[in-house]
């Protein structure tokens, strides 16, 4: 024995890192085996999570819902559908409201002159703007005056222009936007314009 040298191989485990779990049919503790969750299981757990946010948006949007602390599924659509018909009944009767006030806009058309040896006033107003063409005769300070008419009652200038002729004729372009009381507001500026 002498010429044999004995030599000891490690064992080859020692090499590898050790093994997590056995996979063969392990089992947990509820006895069912343990496997990872398969692609059809992780697309429905995604559905019932995305379907389980929409209810609770649904929920959030639905005034009758907000005080209720658990509703079902069945009480979130019902109240979702009973909703939606009254916006729906709302818009038909928010839709009503604009068609009777624009056609009274439309009945409302009016045109209207006032002159005198020295001034003009042409008013015309249609579907929500008045336009006046004032002319009178230029003088200082008597623009900032017809400004001050106009602000006075509240209205809203969304254009003006405003030229002198040869013979110191002021012309004033406007058109305004009044509040509720148009007709009786328009007779009002056109009296203090005059009066100027």
């Amino acid at each position: 024995m002498e010429g044999n040298k004995v030599s000891v191989i490690p064992p080859l485990i020692s090499d590898f890192a050790p093994l997590q779990g056995n996979f063969i049919n392990e089992k947990d503790s509820s006895g069912r085996n343990e496997s990872p969750p398969s692609d059809s299981i992780l697309k429905e757990r995604g559905r019932r999570e995305k379907t389980s946010e929409k209810y609770s948006v649904l929920r959030s949007m639905v005034p009758s819902l907000s005080t209720i602390s658990k509703p079902t599924r069945e009480k979130i659509l019902y109240d979702t559908v009973n909703y939606i018909k009254c916006l729906e009944e709302e818009v038909k009767r928010l839709e009503g409201i604009k068609k009777q006030v624009q056609e009274q806009k439309v009945g409302k058309q009016v045109s209207s002159k006032f002159t005198n040896q020295k001034s003009a006033i042409d008013v015309t107003v249609s579907t929500g703007a008045t336009f006046f063409a004032i002319q009178l005769p230029c003088k200082p300070g008597i623009i900032t005056e017809i400004v001050k008419v106009f602000d006075k009652h509240h209205a809203e200038v969304l254009e003006a222009t405003i030229s002198v002729d040869d013979q110191q004729l002021l012309t004033f372009t406007v058109t305004i936007v009044l509040g509720r009381d148009g007709v009786n507001t328009i007779q009002k500026i056109k009296e203090e314009i005059i009066a100027l």
